[in-house]
């Protein structure tokens, strides 16, 4: 991920969290929902946070039931690739049972091998 830039200046990273929506029985993600405050704006809660994560994800057509939240900050969904929440709730890791987005995408483009 890029840093983000607010009038011509790179915002902290400090400046950014993020709130993670997971299954608490397999540490599958079901949500990631980030905010950032600049200079001047107002402050958002971790219950805030936490709602909006819940209300996005059920405008995705997401199941939420069950799901327990995980706060973090922005640098800790920097690394590209699927992630998952471990055991004990506090973090996350990589994922290798979904590849991402871009792992998709390069794999589609890449020509076949058949004669």
């Amino acid at each position: 991920m890029r840093s983000i830039i607010f009038k011509g200046k790179v915002v902290s990273e400090d400046a950014s969290k993020v709130c993670v929506l997971y299954d608490p029985k397999d540490g599958r993600v079901v949500h990631v929902h980030g905010v950032t405050t600049v200079d001047g704006g107002k402050e958002v809660s971790q219950a805030e946070l936490e709602q909006r994560a819940i209300t996005h994800a059920k405008a995705l057509g997401r199941f939420v039931e069950g799901a327990k939240p995980l706060h973090l900050p922005f640098s800790a969904i920097r690394q590209h690739g699927g992630l998952r929440v471990i055991a004990n709730g506090t973090g996350l890791v990589p994922s290798h049972t979904e590849p991402s987005v871009r792992e998709l995408r390069e794999q589609h483009r890449k020509p076949s091998r058949r004669g």
